[in-house]
């Protein structure tokens, strides 16, 4: 698909769309995953974003909901 857009709009930026987590391509970062369940959906972040025509990745962290069984506290970074 990212070919077919290039064909019509070689200046067009492309990006997956898709929100991802560690999968089978970074085994090694798995444990970075809010839960067990996110390295199996099929969204490989890494894997996706290293296919040929697509110009970059961006990503949305929500520590709120995926940290919510940890130490972690965002605000008290803001400080």
């Amino acid at each position: 698909m990212a070919f077919h857009v290039k064909s019509i709009d070689p200046d067009h930026l492309l990006e997956v769309g898709a929100e991802g987590f560690y999968g089978p391509s970074s085994p090694a970062r798995l444990q970075a995953n809010p839960n067990t369940y996110a390295g199996q959906v099929g969204t490989d972040f890494i894997r996706n974003h290293r296919v040929l025509g697509v110009d970059f990745a961006s990503v949305h962290i929500y520590p709120d909901t995926w940290l919510v069984r940890t130490s972690y506290h965002p605000t008290r970074h803001l400080h």
